[in-house]
C-alpha cells in the first residue's frame, strides 16, 4: 500500500494540528524496521511525540514501542543537521506525495523533504534549498539531488485535486482520451479513487470524453466536489479495509462501489494508519530478520544430516571390518575369506594390492598372511570408531547451535506478535513523586535544573517547602494543611532523595512556606544553580532516618514504579521492596526489585513489569548504593 497525495494531505493536517503552539524540539531520531525513521519530539511538560517516516510509503505519527537498529549511515547525518532543532510545522506542495517538515536550528532554518514517490528520498536542505545530505542521490532529466547542489521540486504533472474548479470540465468533450486517463492526467488523483468515483456515477471508465453525455458530466461534476470537501473538512474519519488483524486498505470515502473488500468507517485516520503501516512494517522486518536465521537453520539441518550419516557409515563399517578381521585370524588365507565375501583386490602393481574394503589409499605386499590383514582390519576398524567419537561430539555442538538460534528466532516470532504500544509518562514523572498515605500527589526534584522547575513553575501560594540541612537535596512541595503523617512522609523522602543517602547517616529535615523562598540573591551575593534564598522561621525535623520502599502501583489507570515512605508505598503497592543505604550498585538493586516484583505478581501484571526496562528501576532509586532489608 501507498498512501496517496490526498491522504497525506490529511496526515499533514492532523500533524500540525497536534504540534498546534506547542514548543516541539527534536529531541533523537532513530532509524528502525531497515528503511524507516522515528523522530522522537520533546515538548516541555508534557509527553514526547513521535513521529515515523518510511520514505517508500510516507509520514504518520506512532504509539508503537519499536525497536531501534543500529545507528549507522544516514540517520548519522540526520541528527548532525538537525538535533535539537524546535519543529515549525509540516507542510505538502500542492498535489505532491511530498512533506516538508521546517526546523529552526542554531545555524538557520531548515527544511527535512520527505519524498514519497519511486524509492523514496529524504533530503536536508537549508534556507536558500541547498542541500545538506540526503538519503539517495539522484540524476535525472529535470533534476539532481546531491549535497551542494540547489534542490528543486519534480515537475508538476497534474492538478491537485483540491484545487478542482468547475470550470475544468468544460474542456472535456474536446478529447478523445477515456474518462479514467483524462482524470488521472489531469489531476493527481490515485486509481481507486478515480474508479470509485466513475462507479458511483454509473459512467464506462472506458468512455471517451467525447462521447460523454451531459447528465454523465454533471454526475462526475458532482462526485468530484463531495471528494473534494472531505478532502478539505476537519472531518478525520477513514474507511478502512481489514485482512484479518491487518489493514488492507485505507480511504477517506468508502470505496464500497468499486471495491470487493468489505470497508468499515474509523475515527480515527492516524491510528489506523500507524496500525496498518507500523504493524505490516514490523511483521516485514520480522521476516527480514529472519532470513539468515532460517538460512542458518536449514545449513546446520543439513550439517546434522550429514553427521548423521557419515555416523551411521563409520559405525556400520568398523562393525564390518571387525567382522572380517575375526574371520582372517582363524584363516590360512586371506584369498578364501575375501572371496567368498566378494570383497575386491586390485593388483596396483608387482607384489603390491589395494583392497578399497579396508582402505582405498592402503599398499598392502601381495604375500601378508591372514593374521597380519586381520591385524589391520582391527586397526582400520579403531580409526573409524576414534572418527565416530568426533562426529558425536560435532554432531552434540551442532544440535545445541540449532537450538540456541531456533530459540532466537521464537523470540522474534514473540516479539513480532506483540509489538507493544508506548506508554506515555505522567507529566509528575520527570521528579521524584510519591502517592502520600491521605492520597496527595507529592513533587520533588531530581537534579539542580528540575528543583528550579519545582519551586519556580509547581510550587505556589501557601504550599510548604522542604529540603534537606545538606548540600545536594532535592526540594519537596505540598499544599499547606496537610497532617503530620505526610509532613513526616515527605521529611523522609526529601532526606532519602539526598546526598545523605550516600553518606548512609540520617540528616535534619526544615519546611518553610513558600513564601519564604527568594529566587534571586541578595545584591552584591550569587548562588549555585538550584539554590534559593530561605527567609525567616523554619521548622525542622531532626535527624530524619533513610529508608524508601519500592512499590508496583497503578496510578491514573497506568502501571508505574513509585518510591517513597514505606506506609505510602506499602497502601497503594502490589509488590514491594524495602531499602536503606547499603553497598550493593544501584544497577544490582534494580536488576533485584525487578526480578521480585515478576515473582510475586500475577501473570498479566507480572508481564507489564517485565516489560519494562532496567532504566525504569533504576530511576526510581536514590542516588548512592542500596540494600533491600525487607520485602
Amino acid at each position: 500500500m501507498e498512501l496517496s497525495s490526498i491522504e497525506l494531505f490529511k496526515i499533514i493536517s492532523i500533524l500540525n494540528k497536534e504540534i498546534e503552539s506547542d514548543n516541539l524540539y527534536l529531541n533523537n531520531i532513530y532509524q528502525v524496521m531497515n528503511d524507516s525513521y522515528l523522530f522522537k519530539l520533546h515538548q516541555v511538560g508534557k509527553p514526547k511525540k513521535y513521529v515515523m517516516i518510511n520514505p517508500k510509503i510516507g509520514i504518520w505519527a506512532s504509539k508503537y514501542d519499536i525497536e531501534k537498529d543500529e545507528s549507522t549511515g544516514y540517520v548519522t547525518s540526520l541528527r548532525k543537521n538537525l538535533l535539537r532543532a524546535r519543529l515549525i510545522k509540516f507542510e505538502q506542495p500542492p498535489g505532491e506525495r511530498i512533506c516538508i517538515m521546517h526546523f529552526e536550528t542554531k545555524k538557520g532554518k531548515r527544511k527535512v523533504i520527505c519524498e514519497f514517490f519511486r524509492e523514496g528520498n529524504i533530503v536536508v536542505v537549508d534556507e536558500n534549498n541547498k542541500i545538506l545530505s540526503c538519503l539517495k542521490k539522484l540524476k535525472v532529466r529535470h533534476r539532481e539531488i546531491f549535497p551542494g547542489n540547489i534542490y528543486e521540486f519534480p515537475p508538476l504533472r497534474a492538478t491537485s485535486i483540491e484545487n478542482f474548479e468547475i470550470e475544468d470540465l468544460k474542456s472535456i468533450y474536446e478529447t478523445d482520451l477515456e474518462i479514467a486517463k483524462w482524470i488521472g492526467r489531469n489531476y493527481s488523483l490515485s486509481k481507486k479513487y478515480i474508479e470509485e468515483i466513475l462507479e458511483k456515477t454509473d459512467i464506462d471508465k472506458k468512455k471517451e470524453c467525447n462521447k460523454l453525455s451531459s447528465e454523465e458530466v454533471n454526475r462526475l461534476e458532482k462526485e468530484i466536489l463531495e471528494l473534494v470537501k472531505i478532502i478539505k473538512s476537519h472531518d478525520l474519519n477513514v474507511w478502512v479495509a481489514k485482512d484479518g488483524e491487518l489493514i488492507e486498505d485505507i480511504s477517506l470515502i468508502n470505496l464500497d462501489h468499486s471495491k470487493e473488500k468489505k470497508y468499515y468507517e474509523s475515527e480515527s485516520m492516524m491510528d489506523e494508519l500507524d496500525s496498518y503501516i507500523t504493524l505490516n512494517l514490523s511483521k516485514d522486518q520480522t521476516v527480514i530478520k529472519q532470513e539468515p536465521i532460517n538460512k542458518k537453520i536449514i545449513e546446520l539441518e543439513k550439517s546434522i544430516k550429514s553427521q548423521e550419516e557419515a555416523y551411521n557409515n563409520n559405525k556400520n563399517k568398523a562393525i564390518e571390518l571387525r567382522d572380517l578381521a575375526i574371520e582372517l585370524s582363524k584363516a590360512n588365507s586371506y584369498n578364501e575369506i575375501l572371496t567368498g565375501k566378494e570383497i575386491e583386490i586390485i593388483n596396483y602393481r608387482s607384489n603390491i594390492i589395494k583392497i578399497p574394503f579396508i582402505d582405498s589409499e592402503l599398499e598392502i605386499d601381495k604375500e601378508i598372511s591372514a593374521i597380519k590383514l586381520s591385524s589391520l582390519c582391527f586397526d582400520q576398524a579403531k580409526l573409524l570408531e576414534r572418527k565416530i567419537k568426533s562426529i558425536e561430539i560435532a554432531s552434540l555442538k551442532l544440535k545445541k547451535d540449532l537450538d540456541k538460534i531456533r530459540k532466537k528466532r521464537e523470540v522474534q516470532e514473540e516479539n513480532k506478535s506483540s509489538i507493544k504500544i508506548k506508554e506515555e509518562t505522567l507529566w509528575f514523572e520527570k521528579f521524584r513523586w510519591f502517592i502520600s498515605l491521605e492520597g496527595d500527589l507529592v513533587i520533588g526534584g531530581r537534579d539542580s535544573q528540575s528543583n528550579v522547575n519545582i519551586i519556580k513553575k509547581y510550587a505556589k501560594q501557601n504550599d510548604l517547602v522542604f529540603h534537606s540541612e545538606i548540600v545536594g537535596s532535592p526540594f519537596f512541595i505540598i499544599k499547606e494543611g496537610v497532617s503530620d503523617t505526610t509532613i513526616t512522609e515527605i521529611a523522609t523522602a526529601t532526606a532519602s532523595f539526598s546526598r545523605a543517602w550516600k553518606s548512609e547517616s540520617s540528616v535534619d529535615v526544615y519546611y518553610v512556606r513558600y513564601e519564604q523562598v527568594k529566587k534571586g540573591a541578595p545584591s552584591g551575593m550569587s548562588m549555585p544553580k538550584g539554590s534559593f534564598m530561605i527567609e525567616g522561621k523554619k521548622t525542622i525535623l531532626k535527624k530524619v532516618k533513610l529508608e524508601l520502599a519500592i512499590g508496583a502501583v497503578i496510578h491514573n489507570g497506568r502501571h508505574t514504579i513509585m518510591s517513597g515512605p514505606i506506609d505510602a508505598v506499602m497502601r497503594k503497592a502490589s509488590a514491594y521492596v524495602i531499602i536503606r543505604p547499603g553497598k550493593r550498585k544501584s544497577s544490582d538493586i534494580a536488576k533485584l526489585i525487578k526480578n521480585d516484583f515478576i515473582s510475586k505478581l500475577d501473570n498479566d501484571i507480572s508481564e507489564i513489569y517485565k516489560g519494562k526496562s532496567i532504566d525504569e528501576y533504576l530511576r526510581v532509586l536514590p542516588p548512592g548504593g542500596a540494600e533491600i532489608v525487607d520485602n
